[in-house]
């Protein structure tokens, strides 16, 4: 099945970064306007760590933002981040902590890093049945925070 110009106003062409750069910002500040409305803190419960993954503006957002801009599923993954966040668990003979890298994780203190997994799945439109990964850092203090989340591909 081809896949369309446009899924949910996402462009799926390849040119098109700085229009999906410029809506994953958006989706950001909807989700955090949705979660202060609702009077929460800026966090979501992941199911399976039973912990509230907290998202936190100027680090969560431009980090994914700069990944996810690159593949319009991965944009479509942050459009559905709640979702995301909620439903990720590991992948079957993947590592759930992986150390953190030098640079930008250190500097955000995290201790360690969690990978989890979301699949979306639809049968009736295969170029929406994918696998995202969402990595959380781990700080000090315990507190999770959504460090990325974007599209990968499964062997």
């Amino acid at each position: 099945m081809e896949t369309p110009e446009y899924i949910e106003g996402i462009p799926t062409e390849k040119k098109r970064s700085k229009e999906r750069f410029t809506l994953i910002m958006g989706y950001y500040e909807t989700l955090w306007k949705q979660l202060q409305r609702k009077g929460l803190p800026n966090a979501v419960k992941n199911k399976f760590l039973n912990a509230d993954i907290y998202i936190v503006r100027n680090e969560s957002d431009k980090k994914t933002a700069r990944e996810a801009l690159h593949n319009w599923k991965s944009t479509y993954a942050v459009k559905h981040l709640r979702t995301v966040i909620e439903e990720a668990k590991p992948l079957e003979g993947q590592p759930l902590f992986v150390s953190r890298k030098e640079g930008e994780q250190k500097r955000n203190g995290y201790k360690n890093m969690i990978l989890l997994y979301h699949h979306f799945v639809n049968e009736e439109k295969d170029y929406l049945d994918f696998v995202v990964k969402l990595t959380i850092g781990v700080m000090t203090g315990g507190k999770h925070v959504q460090y990325c989340v974007n599209k990968i591909e499964v062997q």
